[in-house]
C-alpha cells in the first residue's frame, strides 16, 4: 500500500535515534511525524545541552547518521587525513544533525511533519490505534508508534539547591559558587562532563568524585587499533554466562599482549546476542560485579580530556575515590570509603548525581509519554530497571504497532546508547515498519 493511503509513523523523541529512524523511513517511502521538545529538537539532550568542551567519544569518521555512510559527519566538516579520526565537540555534531534534518525537510516536504511539542499522554484507542496527545492540544493517531526517549527525557527527579539529580538540565550547574566544594556521585563519563563544565564556568573549589569502585574510563588508543577477536575459550565462557571464567580468559588475552580496549571492541558486535542468552541471574551478577570494570574499558575518553583530569588531580582540585555516599546535610556529605568501617564527613556544598537512572522504576511510571501505557499494561519495565520490555527487534510484546529504539532497549540488548548500534537499530526497524 502506498504511504499516502496509510497513517504516518509517529516517532516520540526527536534526538539522534528519532532522526536516524525518520531518515530511514522517508527513504523507504513512508510518511513520518517526528515529535520532540522545541529546546533540543533534532539534537536531543546529548548534542543540544552539551557544552563546547564536551567531546564525542567516537571519532568523527564513525559518526554519520546512516549506517551505510558512517563517515558522513567527517565529510560534512571537510576533515582530512588524521583529523577525520579525532574527537569533535558534541555541539558540532548537533549542528550536523540539524543540517541533516533541514535536508530531510527540503527533500521530503509534507511527508515529514516536524512537531516541536511535549507529549502529555499516550493511549490505545478502541480502534487499535495509538493516540498521542501533545501540549498544543492536538492528538495524533497512528497504527505504528516508536518510543525514542533518551535517558534524560525519562527522568522524574528534579534538582534543588544542594542536590542536582538531573545534571543535564539546562543551567543545572550555573548557580554553583566558584569556590564551593562539590561531591559528584559516579566516576564515569557523566562525571567527566560535569567536571569539564565546572571548569569552563570558572569553578576553583575542590571536587570529589565517588563510586563503588572508583574506576575512571580508559583512554582511547591513539592511533586507533584494530579490534582483537575473542579467543574460543573466552567466547565459550561468555556464551555460557560463566562470568568468572570469562574474566579469567579476558585477562589471559590481555596478558598475551592484547589491549583491553581492542578486546572490548572485538566483543562489541557480539554483546546483544550474548546478553540475550544469559539468564536473569547472570545479568544481575554482571551489573553488580563487572559493570564498572566493563564500562571503563568499553566507554572510553579522548586523550585531551584525560589530560585535563590529570592536571586537576595533580593540582589537588580533583579526587577520585572508591566508596559509598550516605547522605548530605548542612554543607557536608557523609560517605564510607571503601575498605573503611566508619563513616567520614567531607565538605560538599553541592552534590551532583552522575550515576544515571538504572533501577529507578519511578522515572518511567511518572513520564507523561509512558505512564498511561504502563498503567494500562501495554508497557512493562524490564526486571533490571534498565529499560522497557521488548523483543529482540524492539517490538513491545502484546502491543501491536508499538516499538522501542535506543536507550529504552538496554534491558533487552544491553549496549544501546552508542551511535553505531543506534543507527543499525534505526535501519532494521525502518525496514520492518515499512513492510506493515
Amino acid at each position: 500500500m502506498d504511504s499516502t493511503d496509510t497513517l504516518p509513523v509517529v516517532i516520540a523523541g526527536a534526538g539522534f535515534c528519532g532522526l536516524a529512524l525518520a531518515a530511514q523511513l522517508l527513504e523507504r517511502g513512508q510518511a513520518v511525524a517526528l515529535i520532540g521538545c522545541a529546546a533540543n529538537y533534532g539534537r536531543g539532550t546529548a548534542y543540544g545541552d552539551a557544552r563546547r568542551e564536551h567531546l564525542l567519544n567516537v571519532p568523527a569518521d564513525r559518526m554519520g547518521l546512516r549506517a551505510d555512510a558512517p563517515a558522513a559527519f567527517a565529510d560534512w566538516l571537510g576533515l582530512q587525513d588524521d583529523e577525520r579520526r579525532r574527537f569533535r565537540p558534541r555541539l558540532e555534531f548537533g549542528d550536523y544533525l540539524m543540517h541533516e534534518l533541514d535536508g530531510l525537510r527540503a527533500r521530503y516536504g509534507e511527508r515529514l511533519r516536524c512537531i516541536e511539542a511535549g507529549i502529555t499522554a499516550i493511549s490505545r484507542g478502541t480502534d487499535a490505534r495509538w493516540h498521542i496527545a501533545i501540549d498544543s492540544g492536538e492528538t495524533l493517531e497512528s497504527d505504528r508508534l516508536v518510543l525514542s526517549l533518551g535517558a534524560a527525557n525519562t527522568a522524574s527527579k528534579t534538582n534543588n539547591g544542594t542536590i542536582i539529580r538531573q545534571p543535564w538540565a539546562r543551567d543545572a550547574l550555573s548557580d554553583i559558587d566558584t569556590n564551593a566544594p562539590v561531591l559528584i556521585l559516579g566516576t564515569a563519563l557523566t562525571m567527566i562532563d560535569m567536571v569539564l563544565a565546572l571548569q569552563a564556568q570558572g569553578h576553583r573549589g575542590a571536587i570529589t568524585a565517588i563510586s563503588r569502585r572508583g574506576r575512571l574510563p580508559l583512554l582511547h588508543p591513539e592511533p586507533p587499533l584494530p579490534p582483537t577477536p575473542p579467543s574460543p575459550a573466552l567466547l565459550a565462557a561468555l556464551e555460557a554466562g560463566a562470568l568468572r571464567r570469562a574474566l579469567r580468559e579476558f585477562r589471559k588475552t590481555i596478558d598475551a599482549g592484547a589491549a583491553p580496549a581492542t578486546l572490548a571492541d572485538g566483543l562489541r558486535a557480539l554483546i546483544p546476542q550474548l546478553w540475550r542468552g544469559w539468564p536473569l541471574q547472570s545479568r544481575k551478577r554482571f551489573l553488580r560485579h563487572l559493570r564498572p570494570w566493563w564500562d571503563s574499558v568499553r566507554h572510553r575518553v579522548p586523550r585531551e580530556v584525560f589530560a585535563t583530569l590529570d592536571h586537576l588531580r595533580d593540582e589537588g582540585r580533583l579526587q577520585i575515590r572508591a566508596g559509598n555516599f550516605i547522605d548530605h546535610e548542612n554543607g557536608d556529605a557523609r560517605v564510607r570509603w571503601r575498605g573503611e568501617r566508619h563513616e567520614a564527613a567531607i565538605p560538599a556544598s553541592v552534590v551532583i548525581d552522575a550515576t544515571g537512572w538504572d533501577g529507578d522504576h519511578d522515572r518511567y511510571a511518572a513520564h507523561p509519554a509512558l505512564s498511561a501505557l504502563i498503567a494500562d499494561g501495554h508497557l512493562r519495565i524490564d526486571p533490571l530497571g534498565l529499560g522497557l520490555d521488548c523483543t529482540a527487534d524492539g517490538s513491545v510484546p502484546g502491543a501491536n504497532g508499538l516499538h522501542l529504539i535506543g536507550f529504552l532497549r538496554r534491558g533487552e540488548c544491553w549496549e544501546s546508547t552508542a551511535v553505531p548500534e543506534l543507527r543499525a537499530q534505526a535501519a532494521a526497524l525502518a525496514e520492518r515498519l515499512a513492510a506493515y
